[in-house]
């Protein structure tokens, strides 16, 4: 029944999705056999008619759906039941941290890092994705400079070895890229495939950005701050 219902979020059927959960709501706090609940798959498939539908069927969501809705509240509350729920990753391998900055909610992010989360946590799924990987796809600079400030590794990898210097490459972003260098993201890196950032911009048609690059002296890191 749970395949069913995420075949009708992703036809974007929301009738059939209704239907389904109103007559088994239990469904809303199943999972798939990849770790995902529903209300996480029509975050994925980005569709907000059903992700308000299943919101509201769904009562409190649990820590990692509340992260992905921006459910401040709810997130606060489970952190108080269990502090250290805050570091666990959620059944398809995404933190916390990470699916509150990959679906644009930098105040709740905040408080995240401020509780204690693991600014470093990679996805324990094939992704490997970290919350400084989110803020890159989002283009959310400002979360980019608070990971950075509390820790975050500017080389830290992800899968195919792609470094967040990668992505700035990939968005032609000087300031990511400026912000990455200072705290010393290492240019020579590169990926599995063999791929400098500078290689990687001049495939996506940022000269200019790969002749800077090429021109960046070896890292200097800033160290965060104590504490």
């Amino acid at each position: 029944m749970i395949e069913n219902l995420f075949t009708a979020i992703r036809s974007k059927d929301i009738d059939a999705v209704v239907h389904l959960v109103d007559a088994d709501p239990s469904l809303l706090a199943k999972r798939n056999a990849q770790g995902i609940s529903a209300l996480s798959w029509a975050a994925y498939m980005k569709d907000p008619a059903i992700i308000e539908a299943l919101r509201a069927r769904r009562g409190t969501p649990d820590l990692y759906e509340a992260c992905i809705v921006g459910d401040e509240a709810a997130v606060a509350a489970e952190i108080a039941r269990d502090p250290a729920s805050i570091n666990v990753p959620a059944p398809d391998g995404f933190t916390a941290l990470g699916l509150a900055v990959f679906f644009g909610h930098p105040a709740l992010a905040a408080r995240l890092i401020d509780a204690g989360a693991d600014v470093n946590a990679r996805a324990t799924n094939r992704q490997h994705v970290g919350p400084i990987h989110a803020a890159l796809a989002r283009e959310d600079l400002a979360t980019l400079e608070r990971l950075l400030v509390h820790g975050a590794d500017p080389n830290l990898p992800q899968e195919q070895g792609i470094r967040p210097l990668h992505e700035a490459a990939r968005q032609g972003s000087f300031t990511a890229a400026a912000l990455l260098l200072l705290f010393g993201a290492d240019p020579a890196l590169t990926s599995e495939d063999g791929q400098r950032p500078a290689d990687l911009a001049r495939s996506e048609g940022h000269a200019a950005w790969a002749r800077r690059i090429d021109a960046a002296r070896p890292p200097v890191a800033v160290s965060a701050p104590a504490g």
